[in-house]
This record gives C-alpha cells, sequence and structure tokens, in this order.
C-alpha cells in the first residue's frame, strides 16, 4: 500500500524541489538538548506558519544515526478508542517515499487491547504526513516509519500505549516524534499564558515521572480558559502517550527549544494557534521534580495569600484565580500554608496532593488555614496583621518500604494504616532529637494509630519534601 499525500500543496509546497529548498531552510538548531535524545515535540500545521518549529524540532537528528522513527501524531478525521496504526506499505510525499517498519508495527498490534490496524484513519490525515518531508530532508528513504495516531481521553490507556511503545524501541536504533499544535483560537495573549504552562506542565510530568500529572495540567487550564480557546493542546492525547514512552525508554526531562504561534507570523493575534519544539531526554544528575519557583514568584504567591485572607474577612471565601502570566502558577500544585502569630502555630492547611493550581491552592489555602482549622478560633482583621504566612510547595509522594529511607531533618513524612493517615512537614523535625519519636509522634498524635504502628510492614510510609518560604 502507498499512501499518497494528502495535503501536498495546501500545508506545504507540492513541488519537489521547492519543497526540499522550504524543508531544508527551516532545519536550524536552537537549543540542542542536553541530554541523551529519545524523542522529540514537532507541531504539525501548514509549513507557513509551523514549519520553523518544526525545522528546530528535527534539527539534532542531523547528526542521529537510527533506523525507524514513530511517528505518534494527533488523529483529526474520525474518533479512536486505541492507537491507529498504518501498519504496512509506504508514505508518499513530493520528496518520494517511506517506508513502513511494518515488523515493528506488527510487534505494537500483539496488543489488541492498545492498538489496532486501521488505514481509514490516515487516509486524510496531515498530523503524520507533514513530518515526513523533515525527515526526508535529513535521511532521504534510509530511515522507516511508524505511522501511529491517538485521540482517546483515555489516560489510562494511553500512558499504557506509551509504555508499549517504549519497550518495543529498546533495543533498536528508534526515536520518536510527538506530532501536536498547542492551543486553537484564542487571542495572542491567552495562547502564550495557556502554551507555555502545557510545556512546563510537560517537562514537570516527566520530572514527576506522571503523564498523569499534564493530563491534569490541561483540565486546569480548559477550565481557567475555555471561553478563549478550543483546546489547550490538539494533541494532548498523543503528548502523555510521547511522555509515557520517553519514561520507558529512561527520560526525566522535556526541554523546550522553542514557542512560538500563527499569529507572530500573520500579525493577526486575535485568533492564533500555538506551536512548540522540544526534546524528551535523559540528563544527569536528575532533576527535581519540584517546580522551581524565583524568589519573585515566591514574594508574589506570599502577597496573594495575604490578600486572600484578607478578602475572606470580608466575602468568607477566597477569590477565583483567573490564568496568570506566570506559567508556574497555573501548574497542579501540592501546598500547605502554615500560619503563626507571635512564633506560635496560629493555622496549618495543605494537600499532599495537587488538586488545582499553585495560584488557586495558595489563595484557597491561606483562607481555610484562617478560617477552618479546627484547632484554632477563625483568624481576626487585627490578628491578620500580625501574623507570619508561610508556604510549602511539596515534591510528589514516594513510597518507602521502612524507616530506613526516611532521612531525618529533610523528609516530610506521611503515614497510612487502614483508613488513618497524617502527614508531619519537615519543618516539624525540629521538635525531635531521634527519628524514632518523629514516627512515634506522627503515629500516634497525628494519625490517631499506635505509636509504634511505623514499625509494622502493612503500614504505609509515604517521604516528600518542601521548598517553604516565609514572609519577611
Amino acid at each position: 500500500m502507498i499512501r499518497k499525500p494528502a495535503v501536498a500543496g495546501s500545508f506545504y509546497e507540492s513541488r519537489p524541489g521547492k519543497l526540499r529548498t522550504e524543508v531544508t531552510g527551516y532545519i536550524k538548531p536552537a537549543v540542542l538538548p542536553s541530554g541523551r535524545l529519545a524523542g522529540f515535540l514537532s507541531p504539525h500545521a501548514g509549513y507557513a506558519y509551523s514549519g520553523p518549529a518544526a525545522g528546530v524540532a528535527f534539527a539534532p537528528l542531523k547528526d542521529l544515526s537510527f533506523d525507524t522513527l514513530v511517528i505518534m501524531a494527533t488523529g483529526h478525521t474520525m474518533p479512536l478508542a486505541k492507537g491507529a496504526l498504518l501498519a504496512e506499505g509506504s508514505f508518499e510525499t513530493p520528496l518520494g517515499r517511506v517506508e513502513i517498519d511494518s515488523a515493528f508495527c506488527a510487534e505494537l498490534l500483539k496488543d489488541k487491547k492498545l492498538f489496532e490496524n486501521l488505514p481509514a484513519a490516515h487516509e486524510t490525515e496531515h498530523a503524520v504526513e507533514v513530518q515526513v518531508p523533515f525527515l526526508q530532508a535529513l535521511k532521504g528513504d534510509t530511515v522507516k516509519i511508524v505511522p501511529l495516531l491517538f485521540n482517546t481521553t483515555d489516560v489510562s490507556l494511553l500512558e499504557q500505549a506509551g509504555r508499549a511503545i517504549g519497550r518495543a524501541m529498546k533495543g533498536k536504533r528508534a526515536l520518536f516524534c510527538v506530532s501536536s499544535d498547542l492551543s486553537h483560537y484564542p487571542p495572542g495573549k491567552i495562547a502564550e499564558m495557556s502554551d507555555r504552562s502545557v510545556l512546563l506542565a510537560l517537562k514537570q510530568a516527566m520530572r514527576n515521572s506522571s503523564p498523569g500529572y499534564f493530563d491534569m495540567a490541561n483540565e486546569l487550564l480548559l477550565s481557567k480558559a475555555s471561553e478563549y480557546l478550543d483546546t489547550t493542546a490538539c494533541g494532548q492525547a498523543v503528548m502523555t502517550a510521547g511522555a509515557a514512552a520517553a519514561l520507558e525508554l529512561g527520560c526525566n526531562d522535556f526541554e523546550l527549544a522553542l514557542y512560538t504561534h500563527s499569529g507572530k507570523v500573520s500579525g493577526d493575534d486575535s485568533a492564533v494557534v500555538g506551536y512548540g519544539a522540544g526534546y524528551f531526554t535523559q540528563v544527569s544528575p536528575k532533576p527535581a521534580g519540584a517546580l522551581e519557583l524565583t524568589p519573585a514568584m515566591k514574594t508574589e504567591l506570599l502577597a496573594l495569600a495575604r490578600s486572600s485572607i484578607s478578602s475572606g474577612l470580608k466575602t468568607g471565601k477566597a477569590p477565583e484565580q483567573p490564568l496568570n502570566s506566570c506559567p508556574e502558577f497555573n501548574q497542579p500544585a501540592a501546598i500547605f500554608v502554615t500560619l503563626t502569630l507571635g512564633g506560635e502555630l496560629r493555622g496549618c492547611i495543605g494537600s499532599l496532593e495537587p488538586r488545582k493550581t499553585l495560584a488557586e491552592m495558595a489563595a484557597s489555602y491561606a483562607v481555610a488555614a484562617a478560617f477552618e482549622d479546627p484547632r484554632f478560633e477563625r483568624v481576626t482583621e487585627g490578628e491578620l496583621k500580625k501574623i507570619k504566612i508561610e508556604i510549602s510547595v511539596l515534591s510528589p509522594l514516594q513510597r518507602v518500604k521502612d524507616s530506613g529511607g526516611i532521612k531525618q531533618d529533610f523528609h516530610g513524612v506521611y503515614i497510612k494504616s487502614g483508613r488513618r493517615s497524617g502527614t508531619y512537614l519537615p519543618q516539624v523535625w525540629e521538635h525531635f532529637d531521634k527519628k524514632e519519636d518523629f514516627l512515634s509522634s506522627l503515629c500516634g498524635e497525628k494519625a490517631g494509630i499506635p505509636a509504634d504502628a511505623w514499625k509494622d510492614k502493612a503500614t504505609e510510609l509515604y517521604i516528600y519534601t518542601v521548598s517553604p518560604f516565609t514572609e519577611k
């Protein structure tokens, strides 16, 4: 089967000579990957708009030797319950034909719950096709492709499929391409806020080994910006699967090389489409999973917490937080907000799991710490002037086998036994000289379980770190 070009002459130049010149002109490195490259993100719009970003994405491939490129792309033409392959034959563009790696496809198709051979999904689909001329310009017909489409919202299936792709790539000279655009049709200013937040979420998903984090980030962003845009990422599904594949291949980071949007080309910012280029890499040492916040960001979050308590005194609730121009503030986050008065605890509320964006969590948990901590009376207006606010941003929970995995004076600890649980932040270590006393207090005084329950193999122990910052 020869899959004929469907969008030559519309998405890209149909004349071979001009197409080669155009594509070659786009292939220019911006920021090269700092770690081992396993895959990359490339946009899939018309070359006039997304060509420069796609060229940046493909540029590192020039000096790499590989046999197969798995092109995981967004399916636009029909709903797909699982990964849709075109399992044999070749793809044709004005630059010639590229063979499909039928053996690789056959390996994926062994798992019928995750993949199917569905040529109809590829007939008029552009998302794989527009990547092929870039590959041909660099490697001619020496590299085979695996054309694969996703658009399901089943995150579990996407993670499993991505992991399966990663396993199939092991031991082979293969790379993968995630073919996806970002936001669709918001004003340029909104696109910048949403798209940069999506790309940061992809980085955080890789650093936290959690494709589900990326999905949650998109849901939160869409809930804030749905009146402005159709989607935060038209390839949310394929980006999730790509993150899972990268994790299976040992990657621990996503490195952004270029961000742009169509308005920067057309000059019309009224309704744009966002494009990103970047690399799924394995870097050493492994990056930290916690959000990286600058001193200015920390100061702004503390001010937000204080103003939210002030607002809560009048309205009884935390103020709504719109999409923020700071991408870090739009990320899912787990935090605790602690209030002290004269050096004594005056309220502390938080969550060990990300539930809302960082800005929302800072606002809502500051209000909760002031008015909803059952251990204390509600904070008064007079007290607010004297109260000091501390925010602790948490890393993801990590389960440990026993207390030996807990580092004294460093880790926060969450303990769970049956339906009872409790946690101590790392700041609580200052009240204990021994790890045994810390854990016994956590069990008996906080979780309401026997003081020595931490020694029981049936008790679940989790650790985390925090980045605490306090008002001066």
